[in-house]
């Protein structure tokens, strides 16, 4: 429907287009969060899980700074607010229909709330988000296959970034198929290394509980907003692995921050937008979106490191989801049976046979 449209109708019936704006600077005026009430009626009531409140908070974070880029409250949007947050996501932060479509979900529930509580203004005829929704696009195009690349074509590509963060960052998602968040939020605490120099210049190295007694290792916790896995998990890291973070770690800015990888300016937790945004650097445009082939992002170390193990190597498929970090005992929740409740993977599994058998990258 058209503006011009839309706003003969709300004259000829007496209505409002942007029915929430009048009530945002009442909104500006008062200190109350919008957001506590669903936070303390819904999700605490529910006993959700740590995580999930995370992720509904993580969302609000970025709604709140989408509506601030607009100028205007977050509580009081209207239909092109939505849609303009579900094009920055697809579009800007490359999120896919389905992340996309969960964070609509999510903003839905949030919005449903403030409409049947009393104390809030919002009108029970005029849901932006449901609007939204009912106009954008989230199906998925035409699926398409990453392109082949050969481990001798990972190797030229890795030899030809001289940035040694960069380098420990790509080079890490292709040896441990890790995903740019859990990357992401990976602690010094979190990485054991048996190289004596950086042993002692970071005393916090590998002293998290689930590394006792598991060297040249690095563990991927389930219970940080951004990482997917239901569970952690550690993983080996085999010799050509510790000297590449070796040589990072001899060189990485000394400030105190927790995280492994910073950020070049201001030395900050780095985002999966930034990761992403390295893969592009260095694999485009050799490697951009073809009508054959996707293009090569920061999900791609996750397809190539999964391939060679299964296709490759035939690694049994619980092994191997225990290295990705996917739920035990089947592709999907509604697909398990009985017997997959007593299936259980362990470090212990996969260490041997993923130190004897990962591919070299580094020639």
């Amino acid at each position: 429907m058209s503006d011009d449209t839309r706003e003969t109708l709300a004259k000829a019936f007496e209505s409002e287009t942007d029915p929430l704006e009048q009530y945002e600077a009442t909104f500006e005026g008062t200190d109350a969060d919008p957001f506590e009430p669903f936070r303390t009626d819904v999700l605490e009531s529910r006993d959700v899980t740590q995580h999930t409140i995370d992720l509904h908070e993580c969302l609000w974070g970025q709604w709140c700074e989408h509506m601030d880029r607009l100028g205007r409250h977050p509580a009081c949007p209207n239909k092109e607010h939505v849609k303009g947050f579900a094009r920055y996501e697809l579009d800007e932060k490359g999120n896919s229909p389905r992340t996309v479509a969960e964070k609509l979900r999510k903003l839905n529930s949030l919005y449903e709330y403030w409409q049947n509580d009393p104390v809030f203004p919002h009108p029970v005829n005029f849901n932006p988000v449901s609007l939204a929704r009912s106009t954008i696009d989230l199906s998925y195009p035409e699926r398409k296959e990453p392109p082949r690349l050969t481990v001798d074509d990972l190797r030229e590509q890795l030899a030809a970034i001289d940035h040694v963060r960069d380098h420990a960052i790509i080079f890490l998602q292709l040896k441990l198929g890790l995903r740019a968040t859990e990357l992401c939020n990976i602690r010094l605490s979190e990485l054991s290394i048996a190289d004596s120099e950086v042993r002692n210049h970071y005393t916090e190295l590998g002293t998290h509980r689930l590394l006792d007694g598991r060297e040249n290792a690095i563990l991927i916790p389930h219970d940080r907003s951004g990482n997917k896995s239901r569970r952690s998990r550690v993983l080996p890291l085999d010799e050509e692995a510790q000297r590449v973070l070796t040589e990072y770690l001899l060189v990485r800015p000394d400030n105190g921050v927790a995280w492994l990888f910073l950020s070049k300016s201001r030395h900050i937790q780095l985002d999966k937008q930034d990761i992403n945004k390295f893969w592009k650097q260095y694999f485009h445009p050799e490697h951009e979106e073809t009508e054959q082939h996707r293009a090569v992002t920061s999900h791609y170390g996750r397809h190539r490191f999964t391939t060679y193990w299964r296709v490759e190597q035939d690694l049994n498929r619980e092994l191997l989801k225990y290295m990705r970090g996917d739920t035990p005992g089947s592709a999907t929740i509604n697909d398990r049976g009985a017997i997959d409740e007593y299936i259980h993977t362990y470090y212990e599994d996969i260490e041997p046979i993923y130190r004897n058998q990962i591919y070299q990258l580094t020639g």
